[in-house]
């Protein structure tokens, strides 16, 4: 049986990515995942009892309209219910390898990386995105293992603004009301659930979220909590601001692409501003990251596993069908079958040097 998964919050959409046969399709339990945001979409299927978790799923993907970055939060999800998945990326990519091939690469997290000396308040805006369907958390045991108290902040102190400007100066009214929000709830972090923004402020937080990391403090979008919790480690032990992005194209030999509208401009050597990819709407950035040396790094939203490997950016690509900031990190084979087998959901950070020993030695 196939399924075709795809969200309305893309204005850019390609169609089936491949072609399969009738009798492969007949045969086994397909997904094709035609864009981001419809991971929620596939919990539905196994809801209406459409998929078994019980049974083989291939996932379908393309390049673009974060079809990629969907499958690996699916992907994820399965795993974590110990289902068994494939992403399938042509025609004749059916052989499932052996995940446990990558279990070297993320590790029990050390204490240093979990600890914090005082608690941290770390600002969850509007709750988490439906689609991160592999990235929830318990709110107890986060302030158990790493200090961090969430503090859930209702959307409307945000949406109270009202429709803003569509430009530079409604995104710029966004970040400023997000800072009387850290100053008046004396947070540490945030993380904002940000496609909310489209339906009733008509601009983006990518503007706000940029900024803010490049002033210290760090923030997240779409209500990513793992990805906040992977960023205050980052600040703790590297001083660095960190880049949330989609692992959107995987190549075999360790070529990674990422992407995301968000990053701070103290990381780009050059930059500028554009539409938000996926709504096609307000202020999101293209910026040009310097080639050499890098960190990849992410906690599992239960903080029981880790990963942290040294990358290099060797160039930068702009595509009209990918969020905007477009970023090739070269790693390794087997950084690339993580992210295929194995992930930890979908958002990864980088950060800029190699800090991979810093997460990894006491």
């Amino acid at each position: 049986m196939l399924y075709t998964l795809c969200s309305h919050l893309h204005t850019e959409v390609s169609g089936m990515p491949f072609k399969i046969s009738d009798s492969f399709i007949e045969e086994n339990q397909v997904i094709a995942v035609l864009s981001g945001g419809t991971e929620a979409q596939f919990v539905d299927l196994i809801r209406e009892k459409k998929i078994d978790l019980k049974r083989p799923i291939y996932l379908m993907v393309s390049e673009f309209s974060n079809s990629l970055p969907a499958a690996l939060e699916i992907l994820s999800f399965i795993r974590q219910r110990n289902g068994l998945a494939k992403i399938m990326m042509h025609e004749n990519d059916t052989i499932f390898p052996d995940p446990s091939e990558t279990d070297s690469l993320t590790r029990t997290p050390l204490e240093k990386v979990l600890h914090n000396d005082r608690i941290l308040r770390l600002g969850v805006i509007g709750a988490s995105s439906d689609w991160l369907i592999a990235s929830s958390v318990d709110y107890k045991e986060v302030l158990r293992a790493m200090n961090c108290q969430l503090i859930d902040i209702p959307f409307t102190e945000v949406s109270s603004l009202g429709e803003v400007d569509p430009g530079m100066k409604g995104a710029e009214a966004i970040y400023e009301r997000l800072k009387e929000i850290i100053k008046k709830n004396q947070l540490d972090g945030i993380t904002i659930r940000c496609f909310d923004l489209f339906k009733t402020i008509k601009n983006t937080g990518c503007l706000a979220i940029s900024k803010l990391n490049d002033e210290g403090i760090p923030a997240g979008c779409e209500g990513d909590i793992p990805v906040l919790l992977t960023m205050i480690a980052c600040k703790k032990l590297t001083g660095e601001p960190a880049w949330m992005a989609n692992p959107a194209r995987i190549q075999p030999d360790g070529q990674i692409l990422l992407a995301k509208c968000t990053i701070a401009l103290s990381m780009t050597e050059k930059h500028e501003f554009t539409t938000h990819f996926e709504s096609g709407i307000g202020v999101a950035i293209h910026g040009e990251v310097p080639a050499g040396d890098y960190t990849l790094v992410k906690l599992s939203h239960d903080m029981q596993r880790l990963l942290a490997v040294n990358v290099e950016v060797t160039h930068c690509q702009y595509e009209k069908n990918l969020c905007r900031t477009q970023v090739w990190i070269q790693s390794t084979p087997i950084v690339s079958q993580y992210l295929l087998t194995s992930p930890i959901a979908n958002h990864h950070v980088l950060i800029k040097g190699h800090h991979a020993a810093k997460f990894w030695r006491e």
